[in-house]
């Protein structure tokens, strides 16, 4: 019986000790993960924002009241950010949009005009079916159809657009185009852009 305890002990004491060894790990790589987090999306935003134009680019972030938050359900907030170039002409807007796809939130940064036409986008996050629905963070493979669309233009062929869905993966495809189409929606809706780009 005493033998029995023992090894109770032993075991405890090692699970303690593994617990506590973690809890360090993760207290000094928690902030270094965060900082590399912020450097993708700031490395994302800078990628994206030259598809609205070239040069010495800045960014603001844009407060205004009257926005609604399409990703409340997500638990994620719309942010938007003003793009200027070196003479101070808005050339447009940057937001992440937040969609649940078939496992995971996935995040996409979108690059807006200001007659309302998306330039360019990434997938900032993604933790989708690999070869599958993963398949969403290769541009060639689905975003590129999104470059010069308005968001009334942004439905899946499946929901009646134009927009090719990646083959097997739905539900992940479905997620980006009403994410990013909510987030548009929003931005309309408060004056940031105007009505609908459209098509160019």
């Amino acid at each position: 019986m005493g033998e029995i305890f023992k090894l109770g002990f032993m075991l405890m004491l090692v699970a303690v000790i593994a617990a506590v060894a973690l809890g360090y790990v993760n207290s000094i790589t928690l902030p270094i993960i965060a900082e590399q987090k912020e450097q993708a999306k700031l490395d994302a935003m800078i990628d994206v924002a030259g598809s609205l134009g070239s040069g010495e680019l800045s960014f603001d972030s844009l407060s205004v009241p009257s926005l609604e938050n399409p990703y409340a359900e997500v638990d994620q907030t719309l942010a938007v950010v003003s793009v200027t170039d070196s003479t101070g002409s808005e050339l447009g807007y940057l937001f992440v949009a937040y969609g649940r796809g078939y496992s995971s939130t996935i995040q996409t940064m979108v690059a807006v005009n200001t007659l309302g036409v998306i330039t360019g986008t990434t997938i900032l996050f993604q933790q989708e079916t690999p070869g599958l629905g993963a398949n969403v963070s290769n541009p060639a493979k689905f975003m590129y159809q999104f470059d010069d669309l308005g968001y009334s233009s942004l439905l899946l062929s499946k929901d009646g657009g134009d927009l090719d869905a990646i083959t097997g993966s739905t539900i992940t495809s479905r997620a980006v185009t009403s994410s990013v189409r909510a987030g548009m929606e929003a931005l309309s809706a408060s004056g940031i852009i105007p009505g609908d780009g459209g098509v160019l």
